[in-house]
């Protein structure tokens, strides 16, 4: 901050007082009045900041001030000295041309050169994300230090407009709105051919997108802190402040579960989320009221307090539509009495547009409204079960039926009808992948190939696994990812003297399964295990009757047997690898693989194809049919000596895929896929995958790729470039389509027998989703993406399959690995202010965490199809395995 020398401008007290054009002002242009009221506005404008700095700034600056603490200060006045120069410096320059003014003048130039300055609009937008937080600390202080209040009291007295500090504060957030008015103004009354015209024209759409921009981030700013104050009432709801997620509604309900007794519950409906809690009322509350809008805060949530019982993603979360004949009937009644009321409504407007008399129209009109809106009143009162909604929700149990009652119809109605569109909305928010880094794979051997790849789960970093194998030899190259420096390749070193066919990341005891059937592709928050009991728990009031030492002990046993986890999350996370000569090589996540040999080696009678992790336990297909099963051995590590058998195929038909969905395990064996229920160790339902491609071989091609996103089941065959989806609760399929008119499309500037050769022998060669995107890998070193359709429990065959779209960058031949990272990282807001101290009165505000996450391709050479394969470059990287990483 400069001096309070440097500060000070030209009085110039009033319009009449100060003008370049004397005495002929009454005679200007509208033109140059509109010059002249926005000067006097500027001006006005900067004196208001320096009374801020003058009267109240500068006093609570000074050393020997004890009125309130200098960070507090800070906080307070965060960016208005900046703001003070800038528009100083505004106003002179505005002053000079004012002083030299002539009809052929120009203004916008001056305007341009403000609002395209990268740190006006910077301290702005710092201004606006502190604004609230600043308005709290003032608030705060005056009702909690008298003498401070007493101070703002005196300054405000004391300058010469007699402005409070509250009145000043919101001028910088008033400004640029007034911009925009008065050059709307000057473009209306300035000549189209005039000098001035396009530089304002420019002027006031910079105005507008900077006044989009700080008006965006001022939400932004306003969405996270009304999810911090839920977070702060809702027991157990941890992570819930997102920078994409908005808080809709809450809503008073009763529910009941399985069958179970009806307890009162709360609703909290999120953009991409819902969480279901208990009420733990506090004494002499009494609620009455059925949903809340979006206005609503932890300030005014009817004085409760929440405890979280369930957090399910929207995509989990879907209608059932009742079976009841006369329901469904009075539900149509109902829908056609709503229809007709809007259909009547528009006829009211429409007649206002009639140049004859109307009014025997008008009394029709409204008659029959009030007709229909008794009979729908009365509708809606005579059936409770209009109140009622049925959901079914995934969970890490399975699939549940929740049963919810609503106070009213129309409340029903109205959270029906925002869940469908939250749900809509999320479809739609899908971003484009973009490519970041290409990483070369030097070979150490001749022939090494991409095998499989896997995530380590660290919570303070992520390192990505790849292994390599040419028959002889098992490598592992380690690609440590980082915000900087670029992804790099830390280690590549040979594990073993066979291929590894597998790899999965196991976690410790101490964090949440990534793995699971909980856990989509979507952007999901890490749900915490929630029993079913829960929904079922003590009423409301019951929950008041815990005592002091009841939530003591409580608390000292969450911190008992969570300290081993506490101490160290990620000790206990390892890596398994499966390898071709019946080997499961396990490693620390953490170890650096180049210096430390593999924690245990399991020497194992046939070759492994696929290990899963699925609560607390671990289970490994081999080909001899036999699905092993590992236990922890409650300090940490793997009980690895004796094993669990379970015969579920035999030789000639192992089982070669295994992927969780809902608490169970869906095994690919050959071309069937069969349930597998760790719990009874018994095969369930089963169904056949039939060949589409009866010139290709074999006739009953074995499954060769398969994973489950929600209630979908994705696969392809071996040798066939064509994907299917399987709805997970019906087993029927909901849709089919092949890659190839994609690929094709993508190899159109390769040469004419390339392009023919990767057409003959197409075939999908690795799937993986992450955010809503199928990823698809195929043969000819194409990648291509596809959104993922929803599908509900019910869903049958659709109608319309989403397009394929091939991706730029990829392979020149096959695509061998898809992996997808998930990459927590701190999102600081831009432009807030950090809060560092921790004296009394400052409440440090935490990072929003977001997640960051890429989609990491490997395969033979590296191919950018948008170019021709005819330059002097090209083949040039074929022998060298790449990796291709895309943040999405």
């Amino acid at each position: 901050m400069s001096s309070r020398s440097d500060l000070t401008l030209p009085v110039i007290s009033s319009t009449s007082d100060w003008s370049p054009f004397g005495a002929n002002f009454s005679v200007l242009d509208t033109r140059t009045h509109v010059l002249i009221e926005l000067y006097d506005n500027e001006r006005i404008y900067v004196e208001s900041l320096e009374i801020t700095v003058v009267n109240y700034w500068e006093p609570l600056k000074k050393t020997e001030n004890t009125l309130i603490e200098q960070n507090l200060v800070d906080e307070i006045f965060c960016q208005i000295p900046f703001l003070l120069s800038h528009h100083k410096n505004f106003l002179l320059k505005l002053k000079a041309r004012l002083e030299q003014w002539d009809s052929r003048k120009t203004i916008g130039d001056i305007f341009l050169e403000m609002l395209t300055a990268a740190d006006v609009i910077e301290h702005y937008v710092n201004y606006v994300n502190n604004w609230k937080r600043s308005r709290d600390i003032i608030k705060n202080s005056q009702s909690s230090r008298p003498q401070f209040a007493r101070f703002l009291e005196a300054a405000s007295k004391n300058n010469a407009r007699k402005l409070t500090l509250d009145s000043l504060l919101i001028k910088p957030i008033q400004k640029f709105p007034k911009y925009e008015l008065l050059l709307q103004r000057l473009i209306k009354h300035t000549s189209e051919d005039h000098p001035d015209y396009e530089l304002l024209i420019k002027a006031e759409k910079e105005v507008h997108e900077q006044l989009l921009k700080i008006n965006c981030t001022e939400k932004e700013a306003l969405d996270i802190e009304q999810l911090r104050e839920i977070e702060s009432v809702i027991e157990g709801a941890l992570e819930l402040v997102s920078p994409e997620r908005q808080y809709i509604r809450h809503d008073m309900i009763v529910m009941s579960h399985a069958g179970g007794p009806k307890k009162e519950r709360a609703l909290f409906l999120f953009t991409d989320l819902l969480l279901i809690t208990g009420i733990k009322r506090r004494s002499g509350t009494i609620n009455k009221k059925g949903g809340q809008n979006s206005s609503t805060t932890a300030s005014n949530l009817d004085g409760n307090k929440y405890k979280l019982i369930m957090k399910v993603p929207l995509e989990d979360v879907e209608i059932i539509r009742s079976k009841d004949e006369n329901l469904r009937q009075l539900q149509i009644e109902v829908d056609n009495l709503n229809e007709d009321i809007a259909v009547l409504s528009q006829i009211t407007e429409l007649s206002l547009t009639l140049h004859c008399n109307h009014s025997n129209l008008d009394d029709m009109v409204k008659e029959m409204l009030n007709n229909l809106t008794k009979n729908l009143q009365l509708q809606q009162n005579s059936d409770l079960q209009l109140c009622v909604l049925d959901l079914t929700v995934i969970t890490q149990n399975g699939l549940e039926m929740v049963s919810i009652v609503f106070p009213k119809a129309e409340i029903r109605s109205s959270w029906e009808e925002t869940l469908n569109d939250c749900k809509a909305k999320l479809g739609d928010r899908r971003s484009t992948p973009e490519m970041i880094a290409t990483v070369p794979i030097r070979k150490t051997r001749a022939g090494l190939q991409f095998t499989c790849a896997a995530p380590t789960l660290s919570e303070n970093g992520r390192d990505v696994w790849v292994c390599n194998s040419d028959g002889y030899v098992g490598q592992v190259c380690v690609l440590t990812l980082n915000e900087k420096p670029e992804p790099t390749v830390t280690s590549c070193n040979g594990v073993c003297n066979t291929r590894i066919l597998c790899i999965a990341s196991i976690p410790g005891p101490g964090i949440q399964n990534r793995a699971s059937s909980f856990t989509s592709g979507k952007n999901r928050d890490k749900l915490q295990p929630q029993k079913a009991m829960q929904f079922d728990s003590s009423s409301s009031s019951d929950e008041d009757d815990r005592t002091e030492d009841d939530e003591k002990k409580a608390e000292h046993r969450d911190s008992e047997s969570s300290s081993v986890h506490n101490e160290e999350p990620d000790k206990f996370s390892t890596m398994w690898l499966g390898t071709e000569d019946g080997c499961i090589l396990i490693y620390n996540s953490n170890d650096n693989i180049r210096i430390k040999k593999n924690k245990i080696k399991l020497q194992l009678g046939s070759s492994v194809l696929c290990i899963i992790y699925l609560e607390h336990r671990v289970f490994a297909s081999q080909a001899n049919g036999l699905i092993l099963m590992y236990e922890r051995d409650g300090k940490g590590g793997w009980c690895t000596n004796n094993p669990k058998q379970i015969i579920v195929a035999n030789s000639s038909c192992p089982v070669s895929k295994m992927v969780v969905c809902n608490s169970k395990i869906l095994c690919a064996s050959g071309n069937t896929v069969f349930i597998f229920n760790p719990q009874t160790f018994e095969k369930e339902t089963s169904f056949i995958v039939p060949g589409n491609e009866p010139n290709r071989p074999p006739q009953n091609p074995p499954i060769s790729c398969m994973f489950v996103s929600g209630n979908a089941l994705w696969l392809s065959l071996q040798n066939s470039a064509i994907i299917k989806c399987y709805n997970t609760v019906t087993f029927e399929m909901v849709c089919e389509t092949s890659v190839a008119p994609a690929v094709q499309k993508m190899l159109t500037s390769c040469d004419d027998i390339i392009r023919q050769h990767k057409a003959a022998c197409l075939r999908v060669t690795a799937l993986v989703h992450c955010k809503d995107l199928l990823w698809i890998g195929t043969s000819a070193g194409v990648l291509l993406t596809m959104p993922l359709p929803h599908v509900t429990p019910t869903t049958g065959k659709l109608t319309s399959i989403p397009p394929v779209t091939g991706v730029p960058h990829g392979h020149t031949g096959h695509v061998r690995i898809l992996t997808s990272v998930e990459m927590p990282y701190p999102l600081p807001k831009k432009g807030t202010p950090k809060k560092s101290s921790k004296s009394k009165g400052s409440t440090e505000i935490p990072t929003v965490k977001s997640t960051k996450f890429l989609v990491i391709s490997g395969g033979d050479g590296y191919e950018d199809f948008r170019t021709s394969n005819l330059s002097e470059v090209a083949g040039r990287e074929d022998s060298t395995n790449h990796l291709l990483l895309w943040n999405i």
